[in-house]
């Protein structure tokens, strides 16, 4: 019988062969040497009886064996993680235990907001934040390692049910140093996304880290408007991207709440997008199909319960 473990490791191998295209080039991003991997592939296919990699197509791809034996692999290792993850849960006092993942940029803002209520109500339970990338956490929900993620839109993962717990739109940034400043200008609000155009084009643009939600969003808004930025830093919180426009480094895209508050700093002109187009939209998700725990759905419904004073 083959080791669960073992099987394990071939997910990785098997997606980063097919990610890569080559044998070479996998080996070189997993660090081992092209001769170990492919030793490693043929012995696996030897003992499943099946041809799992399609050699005579260039760049490598999996064959239906392959295909089968990969889906069904990570289906079956994301169920076993469950049943740890969800004794581990049992074994702590009361069956009390919940674990967050967040970013930290957003955590420190809203989960002051909801603990302090939710403690009043479940203050037997453990609760643990993992503070990471919304990419990682999403990853860490998929695999049972968080019960809960707070994060902003969009989720790419098809098993990942979510519910929106508040909203709020999007800013245009404009710095006194850009050529269309206009002193002493009220907010104004933009018809369309693609009006943005003018302001970014051959003008620096401050934006977030791509493993930042908003930016996500940002970078696929604009990617299918047909718009392309001039990028001059990239920093993964975004007050601070906001205060580095305001003093005339770059124009850049901020929810409300954080444009809000930095128009006390300098004189910049906020262009607010429209909500259709493109705004911040605040979620709470787990594992699709997932039975939910009291302390799960206790959390969402105080969550939901906060609104938009989530992001005020």
């Amino acid at each position: 019988m083959r080791s669960f473990e073992n099987d394990q490791q071939f997910i990785k191998i098997l997606e980063t062969i097919i990610e890569y295209g080559s044998v070479s080039k996998a080996a070189d991003y997993l660090f081992i040497s092209q001769p170990s991997l492919s030793k490693k592939l043929k012995q696996l296919e030897r003992d499943l009886g099946v041809t799992l990699i399609d050699r005579k197509h260039h760049p490598l791809r999996l064959t239906e064996a392959g295909e089968f034996y990969l889906t069904n692999l990570k289906r079956l290792t994301s169920q076993y993680e469950a049943v740890y993850h969800d004794l581990t849960r049992m074994a702590s006092s009361n069956h009390g235990q919940l674990t967050l993942g967040v970013t930290q940029s957003l955590g420190q803002k809203i989960l002051p907001l909801i603990l302090p209520q939710y403690h009043k109500v479940y203050n037997d339970v453990n609760i643990q934040i993992v503070e990471d990338t919304s990419e990682h956490n999403e990853e860490r929900l998929i695999h049972a390692k968080i019960d809960l993620y707070l994060g902003i839109l969009p989720i790419f993962r098809s098993d990942v049910h979510y519910e929106q717990l508040a909203s709020e739109p999007a800013y245009l940034l404009v710095p006194q140093s850009h050529p269309r400043y206009v002193a002493d200008q009220p907010k104004q609000k933009l018809a369309s996304v693609k009006d943005i155009l003018p302001f970014v084009t051959d003008f620096p643009y401050i934006s977030a880290s791509e493993n930042v939600g908003f930016q996500r969003l940002i970078t696929n808004t604009l990617a299918e408007n047909g718009i392309t930025l001039k990028h001059f830093l990239r920093c993964s919180n975004l007050l601070t991207i906001a205060q580095l426009a305001v003093r005339n480094l770059g124009c850049t895209i901020v929810p409300k709440s954080v444009a809000n508050k930095v128009k006390n700093i300098q004189p910049a002109n906020y262009y607010e997008l429209p909500v259709d187009d493109l705004s911040y939209k605040l979620v709470i998700a787990h594992k699709e199909n997932e039975d939910l725990t009291a302390q799960m759905a206790a959390f969402i419904k105080m969550a939901k319960g906060l609104g938009d004073r989530l992001l005020a």
